[in-house]
């Protein structure tokens, strides 16, 4: 098995953060005293690696993926308090989730949230880029093939870093090569980005990735991982903000069909399933996830974040409930059951979400995380899920129909195998070919699907739909008063550049 590099399973190679810092990317970086460490302080060391030391050193692009207890599985879910499926805990004192939920991110609030993200998504690709550009092959072809699937990691995450990048900022600066960097170096249009650095790596890496991720599962990426991803970007580049159209809804169908005809990946039979400690080294339909471990130091933030505050006999933080709304127009399938509780234990006796302090509905998709410890720790184990093949299906399913304007026999199938792993009676199943009410369907069924999985904001915004299902916050908001989706550019990153933050910030 492949985990995160912690200081107590590290060999005793020095890994630091990155050799291509410049003043512009030292905030960028992660902290380079900070454990654990990631990359070879020795230039002359990685050029001249050998395969063990490369597949060390790409391990280390995890950790920066992971970036601590309160790195990308905490920072993603916040800001997806602005989308419809989750929310927060209004009782809270000063919360500030309340500035997503009223759809209008504050800079010096929310700052955490976007230091973050900023700066573990450019250490992914200032230490892929290291990889990339600095590991040199060895002569012999099948040892020269060993070492590109393993650079194939590095550059499926930095498609994916640049992939998050650009729909959380909007334009960021390009940077492919150590002699990129530069303090006062512009940032790039949305559209460049994604056509110099998205699709570009994420070709490669489907190009050179094996089949058979190397950890043998989703903690590292196979090459369907990595088309998964570039069906994803595909399919965001036909909606907002480049609004490419049925061209690129036509590529995303190729790449997610490609999956479907050719991978033998399969829906893993129950939900439930899916989401227990013991089942996440599973192959079968997870594709690319972040696997977290406690004991060892690399611990998701599953825990007490998800309880509720009157939860008994450990109160939970209660920093994200279920929108109730969306609980409500939820079907009464074996997801719903799985990924909410709605009565609880208190101190003072048992009670429904109805009769509780918050009066909202739980999260327990993940609770089998927490070392059978229910709200006793903020830190659990589990995984976070980028990519699962029910992901594939459903952008198949709407990919396809949106570039064709008519709904085939392979959409139908692939929705229907997502509904009935759900549990829906026959006559329950989407059957209809009509192109709208189709793709209004697989958008319902998303929803339902990857509840409180981090994808729904993306969701909402490359399809525009933010307006209609948040219409009670819309008016007046942020987004709505400024024309974009996008977060603010960090301010440390503005302060240094002196860029021109994204309107309203």
């Amino acid at each position: 098995m492949i985990y995160l590099l912690n200081k107590n399973n590290m060999k005793k190679l020095a890994y630091i953060a990155t050799i291509a810092c410049s003043m512009f990317l030292t905030t960028s970086c992660v902290d380079l005293t900070q454990e654990p460490q990631s990359f070879i302080t020795d230039e002359d060391y990685i050029a001249s690696m050998d395969l063990t030391g490369l597949q060390q050193a790409a391990t280390g692009l995890y950790n920066d993926l992971w970036n601590g207890n309160y790195g990308f599985n905490c920072r993603l879910q916040r800001i997806n308090v602005c989308a419809d499926d989750i929310t927060y805990r209004a009782a809270k004192a000063n919360n500030e989730l309340a500035n997503y939920y009223r759809l209008s991110p504050n800079i010096t609030a929310n700052t955490a949230d976007f230091d973050t993200t900023w700066s573990l998504f450019f250490a992914v690709i200032n230490h892929s880029n290291t990889l990339i550009n600095k590991t040199v092959l060895p002569e012999n072809a099948d040892q020269a093939k060993k070492f590109e699937e393993v650079l194939g990691e590095a550059y499926f995450l930095r498609g994916l870093s640049y992939f998050y990048l650009v729909r959380m900022y909007g334009d960021v600066p390009l940077i492919l090569a150590e002699t990129d960097a530069s303090t006062y170096m512009p940032r790039t249009a949305v559209a460049e980005i994604y056509d110099q650095a998205i699709i570009p790596s994420l070709k490669k890496a489907v190009e050179i990735l094996p089949a058979k991720s190397r950890s043998g599962f989703s903690s590292t990426p196979s090459k369907w991982a990595a088309e998964a991803c570039l069906a994803d970007a595909y399919m965001t580049m036909a909606g907002w903000p480049l609004k490419r159209g049925q061209e690129y809804y036509s590529l995303a169908a190729a790449a997610a069909k490609d999956i479907i005809d050719n991978s033998g990946l399969y829906l893993t039979e129950e939900y439930a399933e899916l989401w227990k400690e013991a089942n996440k080294a599973q192959p079968n339909e997870v594709m690319f996830a972040i696997h977290h471990n406690a004991k060892m130091k690399t611990a998701s933030n599953y825990g007490k974040s998800y309880y509720p505050s009157d939860f008994a006999p450990n109160a939970g933080w209660s920093d994200y409930y279920a929108n109730e709304s969306f609980f409500l127009n939820y079907p009464d399938d074996a997801r719903k059951e799985w990924n909410y509780m709605t009565e609880w234990e208190t101190k003072n006796g048992h009670v429904t979400y109805k009769e509780s302090a918050d009066k909202l509905p739980a999260i327990s998709k993940y609770y089998d995380y927490d070392n059978g410890a229910p709200g006793k720790s903020a830190q659990a184990n589990g995984i976070t899920c980028i990519y699962r093949y029910a992901d594939v299906l459903l952008m198949y399913a709407e990919a396809s129909t949106r570039a064709t304007n008519s709904v085939n026999a392979q959409a139908l199938d692939a929705i229907q195998k997502v509904q009935k792993r759900a549990g829906y009676a026959q006559d329950q199943l989407t059957t209809t070919t009509d192109p709208t009410a189709f793709t209004t369907a697989v958008f319902n069924e998303r929803g339902w699907e990857f509840f409180a999985e981090m994808k729904r904001w993306f969701e909402l915004v490359r399809l525009e739909k933010v307006s209609e299902v948040r219409a009670e916050t819309w008016n007046g908001s942020l987004f709505q008063s400024n024309n974009h989706y996008y977060f603010p550019i960090p301010y440390q990153q503005i302060r240094l550049t002196q860029w021109t933050n994204n309107a309203g910030y």
